[in-house]
């Protein structure tokens, strides 16, 4: 029996993304960084713009409050962010010098994982399924905010 369209794409979506996630999970520890993509990601945010609120951070990675307060209680303990107080109850989250001191280390592990995930791949297929992903994520939600461009 011949399976629905979204189906396939979904269940291919979800292999993509599982493998990819497992790879770079596997560069991060293969390097001796304590982290997995989710706290990767969150790193990635603060590299790019350091001093993010929780929510600024979960809305630019696409996480949960809940996921993202982990993350960030995980990473604070291995000693990669602090979080100060910015006015009044509101903190924001900063990177500390062990994050500053690793982020080429961490740079060269998505490298890795990546290189890995695009072999065989042309530039034009690697654009294409960027075009590809980025469409059914417009169709459904609307135009990407520009912060989600750079990452």
């Amino acid at each position: 029996m011949i399976k629905p369209e979204y189906e396939l794409l979904g269940v291919w979506l979800d292999f993509a993304f599982n493998s990819l996630v497992a790879e770079l999970n596997r560069s991060l520890h293969g390097v001796g960084l304590p982290l997995n993509h989710a706290q990767f990601a969150i790193l990635q945010n603060l590299f790019l713009r350091d001093g993010q609120s929780q929510s600024d951070i979960a809305r630019k990675v696409g996480k949960d409050r809940a996921g993202i307060s982990r993350s960030l209680n995980t990473l604070e303990e291995n000693g990669f962010i602090i979080r100060k107080a910015v006015t009044g109850s509101k903190n924001a989250i900063f990177l500390t010098e062990k994050a500053i001191s690793n982020q080429k280390l961490i740079s060269e592990a998505i490298n890795t994982a990546v290189s890995k995930g695009r072999e065989g791949m042309t530039e034009e297929e690697y654009e294409n399924g960027l075009a590809f992903l980025r469409k059914i994520h417009t169709n459904i939600v609307g135009e990407i905010p520009a912060e989600h461009n750079v990452i």
